[in-house]
């Protein structure tokens, strides 16, 4: 009897800590402006990509609807294309291994404090891409908070059995947020083709898979559609810039989503 009661008293001991530290770490957080000191080299940058590779994105995009899946092939000039792939080349990466995903990754403030990635954060800052995903998502769009970590981020298969499970990408934000995913490699181990990797999705109760080309944007709702992306094999690599847009990007004051948000960001990148 008094064991149970001890051992009661623990459990809801540890239960009361536990929600006492989320709601500290929820009222102690501050608004991060942290990307704000790089605005300026940013706009200098999308100048020189600009007047190098203009246009940054194909004016005439075909578009593809599938499942309530979004699909632009051919989607940057030739190009300025190469010149984000060939960035990777000769490079190595060491994986983070979870639970969900095995895998390397560089979140949106890694991005803006490193060089080594030139022309990915300028792409996100153009306001051409803003005008395409309004046009076909048939309606304003808007970049998620500067503070969010996941507004934009480099994510690198490069190891035998790098994958990500089933998850969907809860939102934090009242209106629809969208997930876009530019592919910016995505081959075998002789370069000659696509990787084993496959996109699979749920739409309907029904499993759907596609395999995602080299300068391809795929678009869709994560915080709805159930999705997950199958390993590669050796000396395969797959590499994709992740970007996150909404509608309504005012946040929810909600603290489950604020305590996701910041275990996802400390789990996935390096």
């Amino acid at each position: 009897m008094i064991k149970n009661v001890i051992k009661n008293g623990i459990i809801i001991f540890l239960i009361l800590f536990i929600i006492i530290l989320f709601v500290l770490i929820y009222l102690s957080d501050k608004q991060n402006i942290y990307v704000q000191k790089h605005l300026n080299s940013i706009h200098s940058n999308k100048k020189i990509l600009h007047n190098k590779y203009k246009p940054l994105i194909n004016e005439e995009v075909k578009v593809k609807y599938e499942n309530n899946i979004i699909i632009i092939e051919d989607f940057l000039n030739p190009e300025f294309y190469d010149f984000l792939k060939n960035q990777f080349n000769g490079k190595t990466y060491k994986p983070i291994n979870t639970l969900l995903r095995k895998a390397a990754g560089y979140d949106f403030f890694t991005l803006h404090d490193s060089n080594e990635y030139f022309g990915f954060l300028e792409l996100y800052y153009t306001n051409e891409l803003i005008d395409v995903l309004s046009d076909v998502l048939k309606k304003p769009v808007q970049r998620t908070p500067l503070s969010d970590t996941n507004s934009c981020s480099l994510l690198i298969y490069s190891k035998k059995g790098d994958y990500i499970n089933w998850h969907k990408d809860h939102s934090k934000y009242n209106g629809d947020r969208y997930v876009v995913l530019l592919t910016v490699i995505n081959e075998n181990s002789s370069s000659t083709n696509l990787s084993e990797n496959e996109f699979h999705y749920m739409f309907n109760d029904n499993e759907y898979k596609i395999k995602m080309k080299p300068n391809t944007l795929t678009i869709f709702k994560g915080s709805e559609i159930m999705h997950k992306s199958t390993s590669i094999a050796e000396n395969e690599k797959r590499i994709l810039l992740s970007m996150t847009f909404c509608d309504i990007c005012e946040e929810k004051k909600n603290l489950m989503y604020f305590v996701y948000e910041k275990l996802k960001g400390m789990i996935l990148y390096k």
